[in-house]
């Protein structure tokens, strides 16, 4: 017998034989799926905060008369160029989440919720609106009556809470807890009365207090204030000594007749990046006033962003020397505190510059920034981003 005959059935010994074009595949284990993972699963919550996704019902109101808007023009009023960009339809979709907006095939109106936010009859009528718009989400609801007015405890805590109590998916929950947070934060400027108490969050879910180095010197004693105003004006100014006095007599009340909410670095620094935080800021401001008095590194820092962000500012120095030669055929008010009555004239003229300076941005940007185009986005002119 020849050696290949012997071969044969020692190879075969002990195996079935393989049928011809049947190929043997090896068994797979099945995934082990994570109970606490919501991947796939659709979002119970909105994926940006309420003053966020307030923008859309604003841009309906201001751009459209509060009447239904065609979704490919709100898109290019936002700020983006496509319908499809995910960035518009996560800011759409946490909008009608919030009840603000609702969507009937290619238009989008305002609910009557989102009416009573962007054009309240009274201050009152906005808070309300704003409270019922988070309570719009039952997620947030929830939680809110879960804890029931008491503070929030640390981070660690909060977010087991979350997943346990509320069953909010584990790889979700560090977004659910911003969002909260920063909605909270929101809400009680509005009325600090009426929501969940956030104080003793730590830095990863709420921020802390103002560093030490950042309090401003010889500052006056402040009253709480009340949000009213839905639009910021961002204030960029020196710290301290007289100024902190101009700001809360002069400067605060000036920019609340023109129908904005003043802001202040000093009121927002906490824990984190500075610069990040006043850019922040900024991007969220309709318009913004800049003390130029002194020439202070700082504000001329801030300034350069805020021209970056192709936003109008408004001036003011007590010398006409403090302003660059680059920026005076912008919107430039020169106060003199020796003159009498300079304060009210003052706070008039702040006032009447911010009304103009949204009416005509073109007068209070540099032009080289009027036109520029970001990436992704729709090209913005005139002080308008996204």
């Amino acid at each position: 017998m020849s050696d290949e005959a012997e071969a044969e059935p020692k190879a075969a010994k002990g195996k079935k034989p393989a049928k011809k074009g049947v190929r043997k595949t090896k068994k797979t284990k099945k995934a082990v799926v994570d109970p606490n993972s919501a991947k796939g699963k659709p979002w119970t919550f909105p994926k940006n905060s309420l003053e966020d996704a307030i923008r859309i019902p604003k841009e309906i109101e201001e751009k459209n008369a509060g009447n239904p808007m065609p979704v490919d023009d709100l898109v290019t009023a936002v700020g983006f160029r496509l319908v499809s960009d995910w960035r518009f339809q996560d800011l759409l979709r946490s909008a009608d989440q919030y009840g603000l907006v609702e969507r009937t095939g290619g238009t989008v109106s305002l609910t009557k919720l989102g009416q009573d936010v962007v054009a309240p009859s009274s201050p009152s009528q906005r808070s309300e609106a704003l409270l019922s718009a988070f309570r719009s989400v039952k997620d947030f609801q929830a939680v809110e009556q879960f804890y029931g007015g008491k503070r929030i405890p640390e981070d660690e805590f909060f977010l087991n809470t979350l997943t346990r109590e509320f069953s909010i998916p584990r790889d979700r929950v560090d977004t659910f807890a911003k969002i909260f947070v920063e909605n909270l934060k929101f809400l009680r400027a509005f009325n600090p009365s009426n929501v969940t108490d956030t104080q003793s969050l730590p830095d990863e879910v709420i921020p802390g207090t103002t560093p030490p180095d950042k309090i401003p010197s010889s500052t006056p004693p402040r009253e709480p204030r009340i949000r009213e105003f839905l639009d910021t004006c961002f204030v960029m100014m020196p710290f301290g000594s007289w100024f902190d006095r101009y700001y809360q007599e002069i400067y605060t009340p000036a920019i609340k007749e023109a129908g904005f909410e003043p802001v202040r670095a000093d009121e927002l620094f906490t824990t984190g990046s500075v610069v990040e935080q006043i850019w922040e800021q900024i991007q969220k401001a309709k318009v913004l006033l800049a003390d130029l008095s002194g020439k202070n590194a700082n504000v001329f820092y801030e300034l350069g962003l805020s021209h970056a962000a192709k936003k109008p500012v408004v001036f003011t120095s007590g010398l006409v020397d403090d302003v660059p030669f680059d920026l005076r055929h912008l919107r430039v008010i020169i106060y003199d505190i020796r003159e009498p009555e300079w304060a009210p004239r003052l706070r008039k003229s702040i006032s009447d510059y911010l009304r103009n300076a949204m009416k005509e941005p073109e007068k209070s940007i540099p032009h080289p920034f009027r036109f520029m185009e970001e990436a992704g986005q729709a090209p913005t002119r005139l002080g308008r981003r996204s």
